[in-house]
């Protein structure tokens, strides 16, 4: 196998199952922290690790144009991403929390049409989002109750999702550093400082106790901070500068099993057929939108956001 080859698939795998482990960590951990003071010292952590290796290392430095846009960026993926998905996890299982960050692949597909000079995706690829909201139609008509459901949960994680879709379509191109760790570090930097703001005004930093930071809640935060955003994330913002936003967010098929198994396995979740209906749903939606249009989501992503960088000078 080439190194080429080796690397991309270690960052695929990555991004599947490091990611979708990270949805229990998440849950054991908002059990004591509160979940934005929780998501920001796994955000500022992360990133400062990676920004600290990038100038040790003499990467290019990065303009005040790409510190913008990784302000942007951060604001999308963990301030309303992250900090939704943290928060929601209080309210709904950590399995279903998976499912609804599946429908990231959605908002990619749609957000992409819409940008000026975006194609319209294909048949197949609309079939796809029409069966995937269906299976979050499924999971959630019935309201709370069964699986621990909760509709105000199941909206702000759809949300989430939304945020990250458009993050990664967003943050390409010379909004993009050139150094890997540039890219991936700056953004968690920027989220982690919103997040921290967000947490103070919310109150959460001054209710906050040193007996809240258990050992299973400290352990899930060290996870979070390594695995899931040191070498996770540092793997997605690879893939998405390499092989394009749809296909590095292909860890949607996995991170929903990787996730209900774990919840099921781990923490008692429950495992009903209504997910299992609506997970094998959302994931033959994400299939039929990546055969159906990944030409139409690479090709039309990079033309829009020219328009709009023009738009903004």
């Amino acid at each position: 196998m080439s190194r080429g080859r080796a690397l991309r698939l270690g960052a695929y795998a990555s991004t599947w199952l490091i990611w979708g482990s990270t949805y229990l960590a998440i849950a054991w951990g908002v059990k004591t922290v509160p979940p934005f003071l929780l998501v920001a010292l796994r955000s500022l952590a992360a990133g400062i690790i990676l920004v600290a290796w990038a100038r040790l290392r003499g990467h290019q430095a990065p303009t005040r144009a790409q510190w913008r846009a990784a302000a942007a960026t951060g604001a999308m993926f963990f301030l309303i991403g992250h900090g939704g998905l943290f928060w929601a996890e209080q309210r709904v299982a950590s399995g279903i929390a998976a499912l609804m960050i599946a429908t990231e692949h959605f908002w990619i597909v749609l957000l992409t049409w819409a940008l000026p000079g975006g194609k319209a995706p294909s048949r197949r690829a609309l079939l796809g989002v029409a069966i995937g909201l269906g299976g979050v139609a499924v999971l959630t008509l019935s309201g709370g109750g069964e699986g621990g459901l909760d509709l105000v949960g199941i909206v702000v994680l759809l949300v989430a999702a939304g945020a990250w879709g458009a993050g990664s379509i967003y943050f390409q191109g010379e909004r993009r550093p050139s150094s890997g760790a540039y890219a991936a570090g700056m953004p968690l930097v920027a989220g982690g400082v919103m997040l921290m703001i967000a947490s103070a005004a919310m109150g959460e930093t001054a209710r906050v106790r040193a007996a809240d930071f258990t050992p299973l809640a400290v352990g899930s935060l060290l996870y979070l901070i390594i695995f899931g955003s040191v070498v996770a994330f540092s793997a997605f913002t690879w893939l998405v500068n390499t092989e394009g936003p749809s296909r590095a967010a292909s860890y949607v098929y996995i991170n929903p099993f990787v996730a209900v198994i774990l919840g099921w396995a781990l923490a008692g979740e429950a495992l009903t057929p209504r997910m299992l209906a609506a997970g094998a749903a959302i994931v033959l939606a994400v299939i039929l939108i990546v055969r159906g249009s990944p030409s139409d989501v690479r090709a039309a992503a990079p033309a829009g956001l020219r328009r709009l960088a023009e738009r903004e000078a």
